[in-house]
């Protein structure tokens, strides 16, 4: 079976070797416990439920093997976007790929807000260094409110990026993970762009950074 980021019940319960009844009872609980985890699609049926809730039924060692399996596929498949935004930036160095659920029902217009906030605060913490962030503000699968996902270039270790984001963004839930290039980081957080306005990319040196691009692109 192919792996996809979205997934029934059924597909789920074959590559977890589990019944579907097992599956949506630990959905409930897991909703139950954690309201604002965004894992799964319950507007219309059938309930949709993102790869991720695997990490409940496998090991981490074989969820790792599977999630990268699948984003290395997506990787090769976005990278035939030629001349699109997200592929230009893929040829940047990018340090974090970073998921903010938070707490309250925000509105779009306020998370797109929170995202413009935080980078003044990330390009205050670099002083003279390099600071870049590509975010997108979406709504929540499974109740109301938005959340942001965004790339960012920040120097400093993945703790102090933590603590950095859930000092100065709206509280909530904060996912700080090392920037993988050979995963689909700028493209997942790019994936909704073309259906709304709400994205941007912030940086304190695109103007240099674009013609790095281009000669990155010459030299690749």
């Amino acid at each position: 079976m192919k792996l996809k980021t979205w997934m029934t019940s059924e597909e789920i319960a074959s590559i977890a070797n589990k019944h579907t009844r097992t599956i949506e009872r630990r959905r409930d609980k897991i909703i139950k416990e954690t309201p604002d985890i965004d894992w799964f699609r319950m507007k219309s049926k059938p309930y949709k439920y993102h790869m991720n809730f695997l990490e409940e039924f496998v090991s981490p060692i074989v969820f790792d093997l599977l999630d990268r399996n699948r984003q290395l596929s997506n990787t090769i498949a976005c990278m035939h976007r030629t001349d699109s935004l997200e592929q230009h930036l893929s040829f940047l160095e990018w340090d974090y790929f970073v998921t903010i659920s938070y707490k309250d029902s925000l509105s779009s217009k306020r998370c797109f807000s929170a995202m413009s906030e935080l980078y003044e605060k990330v390009e205050a913490y670099s002083f003279s260094g390099d600071c870049r962030m590509f975010f997108t503000t979406e709504p929540f699968s499974n109740r109301k409110g938005y959340h942001n996902h965004l790339v960012l270039r920040m120097s400093a270790d993945t703790k102090t990026v933590t603590r950095f984001i859930e000092k100065y963004a709206p509280i909530g839930r904060v996912d700080v993970k090392p920037y993988d290039h050979e995963l689909a980081g700028v493209f997942y957080t790019a994936k909704d762009k073309h259906r709304n306005d709400d994205w941007d990319i912030l940086g304190n040196k695109l103007t240099e950074e674009g013609i790095q691009i281009e000669k990155n692109r010459k030299s690749a």
